[in-house]
């Protein structure tokens, strides 16, 4: 498996609480940083990593110093979303399988064994308890088909929030990575990763493993309170 962590943009919600540094680089209570100690865990499971960097890119290499990182470089991250980044990095989507995620996430380590054990072609993990308190939300119907997703998905409808980690099978990647490059041919530069699954889904049915973390304690961390959160449960271990 191989790893492309989106580490490129600014993080606007947080970054007047931050000191102008890349929020993944913010410290766990141990001093190391949020990004770093995800990174170790994949290396731990021998997932190859590849980062796509932007905004202070040189912290978020510091951050990373002396672990066995490949870099890709979006110098376009201010005006665009993470789509970008995945083009410079296209080359990657070869015969592994690749697993998506953004850098500002924290999660236990047993989320990657999830990922790699399902048996489908995609497979993103969610959070069924996470409907009331979440930032984007999946409606999914009996057969497993996204109907609605977003943000402003109606509370009524709403099946789990998406925690941020998506994972695609070798047999499919050359197919997205078709998608990348058409999303790019047709200017849609303020796509998300996430938009490519969620059409496979919904267009032409292709069926996701929505691998369900109930229970567990895991962040995106948008919000400062987020941060905080996070270090009151590393305190809490």
């Amino acid at each position: 498996m191989k790893a492309l962590i989106m580490a490129a943009g600014k993080g606007s919600r947080i970054s007047d609480k931050i000191s102008g540094i890349p929020k993944s680089t913010l410290p766990l209570d141990d001093g190391t940083p949020i990004i770093r100690r995800s990174v170790i865990n994949m290396l731990e499971k021998n997932i190859e990593v590849v980062v796509c960097v932007g905004y202070k890119k040189e912290l978020i290499k510091e951050a990373l110093k002396g672990l066995s990182v490949k870099y890709y470089e979006n110098p376009f991250y201010s005006i665009t979303n993470n789509i970008v980044s995945l083009w410079f990095a296209r080359e990657e989507f070869g015969n592994d399988d690749i697993l998506l995620t953004s850098a500002d996430i924290y999660y236990p380590k047993e989320f990657l064994d999830m990922v790699a054990d399902s048996k489908e072609a995609l497979s993103m993990i969610v959070a069924s308890d996470r409907i009331d308190s979440g930032d984007f939300y999946f409606s999914v119907d009996n057969n497993g088909i996204i109907t609605e997703y977003g943000p402003d998905t109606p509370h009524e409808k709403r099946s789990f929030e998406y925690m941020g980690i998506t994972c695609i099978k070798k047999e499919k990647t050359a197919e997205v990575k078709k998608i990348i490059e058409e999303y790019i041919e047709n200017e849609k530069f303020n796509m998300y990763f996430e938009d490519m699954v969620i059409s496979l889904n919904m267009q032409t049915k292709e069926k996701i493993a929505f691998i369900d973390v109930k229970g567990h304690f895991w962040r995106e961390f948008d919000f400062y309170e987020d941060y905080l959160a996070i270090l009151a449960h590393e305190r809490r271990k």
